[in-house]
């Protein structure tokens, strides 16, 4: 590593603490304390990237420790050390503390120096992915400064004809696609099925000086496991039965280009590290080959699954998704921009028209009115295909939706505002498992002050761990 890390390691026994030193001295920077009290004053006058404490300590254990630091010092990479059976005391601070991994005591040095690594590695690409963001973001307000508003409408005008949109909140969207768009920054596209995360991805490429070649674009979850490999890397003659001659994966043909890696948390856990030598290293490796290629690829990838929660269960690379988080573009759903709903019918009626030969000037009321009551599971696309179907079905200049094809909404089943609210907080608690403040808590995903959210929960009729009755 370039940098030369700063690490905490807290420890009731001095003999671990001066081998700890003694090993490590000449990698790291290093305090060592022999209590919890000890770790908070140097924590006080240092900053330091990762902390090691040691769970079996007098007055305050480790878990407590962490527990205590963790508002005030989210940015260390946390450690645990344990010489008993401490599982279930393990398993809290994992979840509530933000720990990075334990190691039973005693520890060697080899598997020491692999879990420090492995970890600052993880905390070097977090500081790097705040630190692009918060250029990007400076990037954009000096562009508001500037006062290039007209100049930006027109641009989006122009340059998203196929995003169609009357929503602010989608149009913040896309003017993040634009300040984006002309870096070689790599772009994770989220957001659920059909709202809109290819058309998003095609138009990061076309506003880049990379699009002048053509998008290259795979689809992680379409091909079996076998076959991925060599789709995306290449492969060469007699690497496999049925490779007859060599062949270029769609890496080196993205070169100089863009590649959108669609449905990206679809991709098996054994690729992934080949996927992160390509982001970080720029060269790929043909399978079945020896040679390295160098390639010059921007990268944009998109899923509509939750990557942390596949961090967790271990279908995800934590590394790789800080290397494709750098420039998140969130898709909203279509149920959240509804305003747009009449501009897309329009568009869509007038896209299909002469594929299906068919004229529709009109639309009554009452079937706007039924799109949009409705909540769209499917999003756009599902807009779209009720469209084409409508008018396959339609005789005359009016549009025909025909009742199986949209149905009626419901309007016994929807709940209150503050039911909604009720249940998207227990949704939040359910995912932080009840843990309120802090890092990780629900009132950081909420984005409100943790007092806030108790007095929410006390209004609702909520206990701390959200599992009231509704």
């Amino acid at each position: 590593m370039n940098e030369r890390f700063t690490l905490l390691y807290i420890d009731d026994e001095l003999s671990n603490l001066k081998t700890f030193k003694a090993v490590f001295k000449w990698d790291y920077n290093i305090h060592i304390a022999q209590s919890a009290a000890e770790g908070l004053q140097v924590l006080s006058e240092s900053t330091v990237d990762l902390i090691i404490a040691d769970q079996r300590m007098p007055l305050m254990s480790g878990y407590q420790f962490f527990r205590n630091i963790a508002d005030k010092y989210p940015e260390p990479i946390r450690i645990i050390l344990t010489g008993y059976s401490d599982m279930d005391v393990l398993v809290k601070a994992i979840n509530e503390c933000g720990i990075y991994q334990y190691l039973t005591k005693p520890w060697s040095e080899k598997e020491m120096k692999y879990v420090l690594d492995k970890a600052l590695e993880i905390y070097q690409l977090r500081k790097d992915n705040k630190r692009l963001l918060l250029d990007l973001q400076t990037a954009n307000s000096q562009l508001k400064a500037e006062n290039y508003y007209l100049k930006e409408e027109i641009q989006l005008e122009n340059n998203f004809n196929n995003l169609v949109t009357e929503s602010e909140r989608f149009k913040k969207i896309l003017k993040k696609v634009e300040a984006v768009g002309n870096t070689n920054t790599t772009v994770l596209v989220t957001g659920e099925s059909g709202t809109g995360k290819e058309l998003v991805a095609r138009a990061v490429h076309n506003i880049s000086d990379r699009k002048h070649k053509p998008l290259i674009k795979i689809n992680c979850a379409a091909l079996p496991k076998e076959l991925i490999e060599s789709e995306l890397f290449g492969h060469e003659k007699g690497a496999f039965t049925g490779a007859h001659q060599s062949r270029k994966g769609k890496f080196e043909l993205a070169h100089q280009s863009s590649i959108f890696l669609d449905e990206i948390g679809e991709m098996p856990i054994g690729l992934q590290a080949k996927l992160l030598r390509v982001l970080q290293e720029g060269e790929v490796e043909r399978l079945g080959g020896e040679k390295v290629t160098k390639v010059d690829v921007r990268v944009i990838a998109a899923t509509n699954r939750n990557l942390e929660e596949a961090i967790k269960n271990g279908s995800f690379r934590e590394d790789l998704y800080y290397r494709l988080n750098v420039f998140p573009i969130e898709c909203i759903p279509l149920r959240e921009r509804k305003e747009d709903i009449p501009l897309l019918v329009k568009f869509f009626i007038n896209k299909l028209s002469g594929p299906l030969n068919k004229k529709i000037t009109t639309i009554s009321k009452q079937v706007m009115n039924r799109f949009l009551a409705y909540h769209w599971p499917g999003n756009v696309r599902e807009l779209e295909n009720l469209i084409e179907r409508s008018m396959i079905l339609s005789d005359g200049l009016g549009l025909l939706v025909e009742e199986p094809l949209l149905p009626k909404v419901d309007r016994s089943r929807l709940l209150s505002l503050r039911d909604n609210e009720k249940q998207h907080i227990q949704k939040v608690l359910k995912i932080t498992n009840g843990k309120i403040s802090g890092m990780g808590g629900a009132a950081e995903m909420l984005n409100i002050n943790p007092k806030t959210l108790y007095s929410r929960m006390q209004k609702l009729g909520l206990t701390d761990s959200g599992t009231a009755d509704i």
